[in-house]
């Protein structure tokens, strides 16, 4: 098997892509209604690259939240099953992750700037300014 970039329009275009995601996602669905699956088995009756599944299940899992892990297992594959997971955080919640500021906000400090006469007059000199 050759290795390196893909080569433009070796996947299909976008809507192809889209089509066929959307075809994997509602045939998942479909067998996970008949019951809890593991990966594998649905691998098995889908076909197609395990990773491509295993990211197709993250999106729904995540993302479209249609199905969630049991708690159980069945030969060493966690059992998948319709429904959303309670244990992951609310949309809104990982919304807020993504803008929330990485360190802490402080009152702003002026750094070796002068200040205005008329403000120094006004305010008084800066906080941390030499007299």
């Amino acid at each position: 098997m050759a290795r390196g970039p893909v080569k433009p329009g070796a996947l299909g275009t976008k809507e192809q892509q889209q089509a066929a995601r959307a075809a994997a996602i509602a045939k998942i669905t479909e067998l996970l209604g008949t019951g809890p699956m593991t990966s594998g088995d649905i691998l098995r009756i889908v076909g197609g690259n395990r990773s491509t599944l295993m990211s197709q299940m993250q999106y729904m899992h995540e993302t479209l939240r249609r199905i969630r892990k049991t708690g159980e297992s069945r030969n060493y594959g966690a059992l998948w099953e319709l429904g959303a997971d309670e244990k992951l955080p609310s949309l809104d919640d990982q919304l807020d992750q993504i803008i929330a500021p990485k360190r802490g906000i402080g009152p702003a400090k002026q750094i070796g700037m002068w200040r205005d006469y008329m403000v120094a007059a006004l305010f008084g000199p800066a906080p941390g300014a030499r007299a």
